[in-house]
């Protein structure tokens, strides 16, 4: 099982790659799962509509390389504890490792409510957190204590997993949504969520929106990044990726390269 939440990309996705490894090692179907809630922090139409949009291009890219993914949208008439179901089933969980709220703290339940093995993956850093000894306080301490790392693996092209393993095909405990035909918003107002928060018409969510905003900047801002940044009424003066680097729908390791 490999629990998609916050590299929401079909390439360059380090726990996608172990998780097609260790189906193809072990002779094992692998189900690929991703679930929007409802009880996030704030949860709004803002947030859900974002992610939604990124799991839209999701679904296109797992289907070009051939990967059969599902989505569960918890909304009214489909509820349920369905991770840790499918936890309980699977013979190992692979997610990101992600050690921030809520995400830490639904894993700790998740861990002290199963008995399956689990592999955490970091999906989201040049220097994988685990090769770090220690933790540090100040960002040029841990620049200095990483940069032999960093300047080794930040121009390492990714080698994508082939993707040759079998893929689970039997019942599923929710229904899981095509994203490609329907319309988000009818789907959001199915939700418990804060309806007062709308959408960012002008920042969609997904891999094609966030590269296509990358681009701009990489042009048009990265060369005057030093000088403008620091003006708050500057729009162009920053690159405006943090929302899509955040949920994983640009690879950092990509926008590192170049």
């Amino acid at each position: 099982l490999y629990w998609m939440h916050s590299a929401m990309r079909a390439h360059e996705n380090p726990a996608l790659d172990v998780a097609i490894c260790l189906a193809r090692q072990n002779g094992l179907p692998l189900l690929v799962y991703h679930a929007l809630s409802e009880d996030y922090p704030y949860s709004s139409d803002r947030f859900h509509a974002f992610i939604l949009q990124g799991q839209r291009d999701v679904q296109r890219e797992m289907k070009d390389r051939g990967i059969e993914a599902h989505f569960h949208l918890a909304r009214n008439g489909d509820r349920g504890p369905h991770l840790r179901d499918l936890t309980r089933e699977a013979a190992v969980l692979v997610t990101e490792d992600m050690p921030v709220q809520p995400l830490a703290g639904w894993m700790e339940r998740l861990v002290s409510r199963t008995d399956t093995p689990i592999a955490m993956v970091d999906a989201s850093c040049i220097v994988p957190m685990q090769l770090n000894s220690k933790s540090y306080r100040r960002a040029f301490e841990f620049r200095r204590a990483t940069k032999e790392l960093y300047e080794a693996r930040i121009s390492r092209q990714y080698q994508e997993q082939q993707v040759d393993c079998e893929f689970y095909r039997g019942l599923l405990p929710f229904e899981s949504v095509d994203l490609q035909d329907v319309c988000l918003a009818s789907l959001v107002s199915q939700c418990q969520i804060d309806h007062s928060i709308a959408p960012v018409a002008d920042t969609p969510g997904g891999t094609r929106a966030g590269y296509a905003r990358w681009n701009r900047f990489r042009i048009r801002g990265l060369k005057q990044y030093g000088e403008r940044r620091n003006d708050a009424s500057d729009r162009g003066g920053v690159s405006r990726m943090s929302a899509y680097l955040h949920f994983g729908m640009v690879s950092p390791f990509r926008i590192a390269r170049e």
